[in-house]
């Protein structure tokens, strides 16, 4: 069943401040909701279930798996992430701009079946610029810390895939959303249809 809007797909490595980002598009831009991923990992302290996440259990999200109920689902930082088909098609039929965040590989699945998504890739100044925002999280061992740092390579290797890039520079987070809402804007105007 087709759904009009405009579907948003944003992607940066773990720490370059996309949740930053985002909190800021979604005060700045009229009629934007987050679509909110489906993870198998447990909270942060003070992530609440269905506002930042879904917090499935892995056995939970196996059997969503199974049922078919994903557009696309990856295993991330060794546990799962996805994007629920019937949880899309219900954000675009309520917002006009719905923002979703999955990691490069779950851009490409996404773009496979809905290729007029918009894709906006959230890039750090450097990755010793990043390395310090993770330690200054608090929220990483070592053993993670090493594990995220590797993932971000690879994951600014496919920013050349997406519509844009940003960089989110160190102390500018208002001009680095600013910059994305004048983008979001622009392609809003020219609202696309999704079959979902």
């Amino acid at each position: 069943m087709p759904v009009s809007g405009l579907l948003v797909i944003i992607s940066a490595p773990s720490g370059a401040g996309k949740d930053a980002v985002i909190d800021g598009l979604l005060r700045e831009l009229d009629d934007a909701r987050l679509y909110v991923t489906a993870t198998s990992r447990e909270p942060r302290p003070g992530e609440i279930h269905g506002r930042h996440y879904f917090f499935y259990s892995p056995q939970k999200f196996r059997e969503e798996i199974e049922q078919g109920n994903f557009l696309e689902w990856s295993v991330v930082h060794g546990e799962y992430k996805g994007v629920r088909g019937d949880a899309v098609a219900d954000a675009l039929r309520h917002s006009r701009i719905v923002l979703v965040k999955p990691d490069p590989q779950g851009m490409r699945k996404l773009k496979a079946v809905l290729p007029e998504a918009l894709t906006i890739f959230i890039q750090p100044p450097s990755l010793e610029s990043l390395r310090k925002r993770l330690v200054g999280r608090g929220t990483e061992t070592l053993e993670s810390l090493e594990l995220r740092m590797k993932n971000a390579e690879i994951e600014m290797a496919a920013a050349p895939e997406y519509d844009h890039m940003v960089v989110n520079d160190d102390g500018k987070l208002d001009d680095t959303v600013r910059q994305i809402a004048e983008i979001v804007r622009k392609e809003a105007e020219r609202p696309r249809t999704y079959w979902l």
